[in-house]
């Protein structure tokens, strides 16, 4: 089901979480940060355009990034028409320490 326009908004948390990601990768290897970033942002545009990604739990989407083992976590309110990022988990955190409470 391919729907367009939802207007796409990214909680602080989740942009700590991408930032603290972005220069982990960055003191890694020079650019790496950068290119995390850029694939961050690739996906979530497509989020902005096809947001049914697989429902894991409760009301709470997920979709993996595909270089990095990173995972985007995010709501969709159909009638608003908003994809609310709510996190971005390491793939290899505790699932008990995260910070997505809803």
């Amino acid at each position: 089901m391919a729907v367009n326009n939802f207007k796409l908004q990214i909680l602080s948390r989740a942009k700590l979480e991408v930032d603290e990601a972005a220069d982990y990768y960055e003191n890694k290897s020079k650019g790496l940060g950068k290119t995390f970033y850029s694939e961050f942002k690739n996906y979530s545009k497509t989020l902005g355009n096809i947001p049914f990604f697989e429902e894991k739990y409760n009301i709470v989407r997920t979709l993996p990034l595909k270089k990095f083992p990173y995972t985007i976590h995010f709501t969709v309110d159909e009638n608003k028409k908003i994809v609310s990022i709510q996190a971005v988990t390491s793939n290899h955190q505790d699932p008990n320490i995260t910070r997505i409470k809803l």
